[in-house]
């Protein structure tokens, strides 16, 4: 599993082999990892912020990477969402940067805020997020590694034209997740994401 890694195990963490020693970013982050698991979402952020200062110090552009989506997820949990919009953004530039990871991948940033964007039914910005991210989730096999989670968000992509008007467009999405399910028949989604809450979207302005 590349793009859909299961965000309660390998999401946020990362340990870049070459290094003889641990980082100080990297243990701020596994310690924000360890409040965002148990739902101590403010301090998870605390943690990703002390992380994101360390990598900036230390000139670390995958711990940059790392923290700002920390910050964004741990923004989305505590319904700051125009900071999450903010961190996921800085999440994206930074891993453009960056060649993919083993446990890290632009894909995976890029949905997270497409989703976000579906959640606050901001669908031309989540077109734009699902148009870049889709074709990246098939070079990393995501039709052969979890078709199902694929099939899930071609299901978000294709709302997402629809809504703007984009049929035949969303016709052809449709096309691709309808035979991803018949060819894997029986099979479930290895990853789901989580969703916003609806008591956070109340507060989004």
């Amino acid at each position: 599993m590349y793009l859909f890694i299961k965000h309660s195990l390998l999401l946020f963490i990362f340990t870049i082999s070459s290094c003889t020693t641990v980082s100080q970013q990297h243990i701020l982050n596994t310690e924000g990892n360890r409040a965002y698991l148990t739902a101590h979402y403010q301090e998870a952020a605390q943690r990703y912020e002390k992380a994101l200062e360390a990598a900036q110090k230390n000139k670390d552009q995958q711990y940059i990477a790392i923290a700002s989506y920390g910050l964004g997820r741990a923004n989305i949990k505590l319904c700051r969402l125009d900071e999450a919009e903010h961190w996921l953004k800085k999440s994206i530039q930074a891993r453009e940067a960056l060649a993919d990871s083993n446990l890290a991948y632009l894909s995976q940033n890029l949905s997270e805020l497409a989703r976000l964007y579906m959640a606050q039914l901001r669908y031309a910005d989540a077109i734009t997020l699902f148009y870049k991210a889709t074709p990246m989730l098939y070079r990393l096999k995501e039709d052969n590694n979890d078709p199902i989670a694929l099939a899930n968000q071609l299901d978000a992509y294709e709302e997402a034209l629809r809504k703007t008007g984009r049929t035949a467009e969303a016709d052809t999405i449709a096309n691709k997740a309808k035979e991803l399910r018949q060819n894997n028949r029986g099979k479930v989604a290895l990853f789901k994401a989580e969703a916003i809450p609806q008591s956070c979207l109340a507060h989004d302005n």
